[in-house]
Parts: C-alpha cells; structure tokens; sequence
C-alpha cells in the first residue's frame, strides 16, 4: 500500500470555495448540498491521485466536471495546488496517442484489453478503500454510477 499524509486529507477536506460551488450549480441542476458533497468527493479524489495508476473511470465522471470547475478558476486553483500538494497538481486527460493504442489493442485482442482495464479498476479500488474506506468505495462504485452516468449527468446540465 503506498503511503499518503493522513492530515493533508483531513486539511484538504477543510477546502471550501463558494464560486466553485456556484458555478457548478449554475450547470448542473443539483441540490447545493450534492454540488458540496461532490467538491468533497472530488477533493478525496485529487488526494489519492497521488497515486501512480489512479485515474477517473467513467462511472466517476461528475468528479472530473467538479475537477474542471475548480480548474477553472485558475489562480485560486493555483494557490489551492501550492498549499495542499506544494506544486500545481496538473489534470492531464488521455492524449491523442494513448486513446489510438487503446483503440488498437481492442482490435487486436479485446478480451486482453478488457482484462487490463479490469486490472486498473481493481487498483483504483484497492487504493479508494485503502485510503478512504469503505463508505467511499460504494459511493463511488455503485452509487455515483447510477446516480450520475453520463446519461444522467446529460439530463442534469441546465
């Protein structure tokens, strides 16, 4: 299991941004109560981003909108990177070539493919219940799946 700073989640989780929160509610008809409870959700996420490996499956895709939102207001994004993680904590989305060779090694072999991706799954599963336990877990794999698909993410955008 690698190691994280337990207190720089409990310091990140502390993280509150009033403009985040309206902006997002400003596109996705959410309760301001949900549109909190996904900045939180978002802000476990970037911690254990820390992590080689960890990266957001389409199931958890309204963490990837919160993520954006903050993002873009850009300084404060900034002085939030410096302060919790000492750097600017960079979103990097898959590249051109990366979705081709994805593409290609469905092609050639799809089970194996499928297999590999399961693989991921599984560590970024290991890694959210490791580090921020089970409740986290099935919020964000059996709740938020359903909850906001990318359906229903469509049907929330105002």
């Amino acid at each position: 299991m690698e190691t994280l700073e337990k207190n720089q989640l409990e310091q990140l989780l502390e993280y509150e941004n009033e403009d985040v929160l309206s902006r997002f509610l400003d596109l996705y008809n959410v309760t301001e109560g949900e549109a909190r409870d996904i900045l939180k959700e978002t802000l476990k996420f970037l911690y254990i981003s820390q992590i080689p490996g960890v990266f957001i499956p389409d199931d958890l895709l309204v963490i990837d909108e919160m993520w954006h939102n903050l993002i873009l207001f850009t300084p404060e994004y900034h002085k939030f990177s410096q302060k919790y993680f000492s750097q600017y904590f960079h979103h990097i989305p898959a590249r051109k070539q990366e979705k081709e060779d994805r593409r290609k090694s469905m092609d050639a072999d799809p089970d194996k493919a499928k297999k590999a991706y399961l693989d991921k799954l599984e560590k970024l599963i290991s890694v959210t219940y490791d580090h921020l336990g089970e409740d986290t877990v099935r919020k964000w794999f059996e709740e938020y799946p359903v909850k906001y698909s990318k359906e229903q993410l469509r049907i929330l955008r105002k």
